[in-house]
């Protein structure tokens, strides 16, 4: 059975920065180092998918620094998504053969690390036929968007915790002009906040991403 995940948790975090420390750790693991996960928070900051482009936009860039929202084009699936502080965003970089998943298994077990997380504050969160992610009757609670290169992902999740829903109104969220939008402390969590999340998302990290690698080495011995 492989190692298990180490965990990072650094805090508020630069998306751009955040984007050179999933590399280290994706080139540590294609390399033969450990599955990981990386936990934090960002400033501002909209990210555009690899579907994403311009239409994903309700206000053009410039008004978007002049309010202090950074906007990055990046390499994960999806379309548009916002991040900021009261946020819990993690960033798995996780072997998915080693680990037993599909692709489709893994965004999967994503979506249930934020079902638990919410489950942990009272909060019921569900998916959706409408899109990936998390969702309650308000609206998306947490999103999925990921990169798997070489079979080891990167990206991964964000969770809404208290954050400032008013920066959605810069975005059509993950393409979808209809959606809304909602936190865990909209849905009336107490105590919920980012660092009390942390904690209940590593244990669901450590159970949930564990996978099923004694059964692929098992078939792998047996070739």
């Amino acid at each position: 059975m492989r190692e298990p995940i180490a965990w990072e948790y650094v805090g508020l975090c630069a998306y751009e920065h955040a984007l050179a420390l999933q590399e280290t750790r994706w080139c540590a693991r294609r390399q033969g180092g450990p599955d990981s996960c990386i936990a934090l928070e960002h400033p501002p900051t909209i990210t555009l998918g690899r579907r994403a482009g311009l239409v994903d936009l309700r206000a053009p860039r410039e008004a978007l620094a002049a309010a202090g929202v950074g906007c990055v084009s990046t390499d994960r699936g999806g379309r548009a998504t916002y991040h900021g502080p009261g946020q819990l965003v993690l960033y798995p970089i996780v072997g998915l053969k080693a680990r037993g998943f599909t692709v489709g298994e893994f965004v999967s077990t994503l979506e249930a690390i934020m079902i638990e997380i919410a489950a942990a504050f009272g909060v019921q969160a569900c998916r959706d036929r409408r899109g990936r992610g998390v969702w309650t009757e308000r609206g998306k609670l947490g999103a999925v968007g990921i990169r798997i290169r070489d079979g080891i992902s990167a990206h991964g999740l964000a969770l809404n915790v208290t954050t400032d829903l008013r920066p959605y109104n810069l975005i059509v969220p993950c393409g979808m002009s209809d959606v809304a939008v909602t936190s865990l402390v909209r849905e009336g969590a107490r105590g919920a906040s980012v660092a009390a999340a942390v904690p209940v998302a590593q244990r669901a990290c450590e159970e949930l991403l564990s996978g099923r690698g004694d059964l692929w080495l098992a078939e792998e011995a047996s070739l």
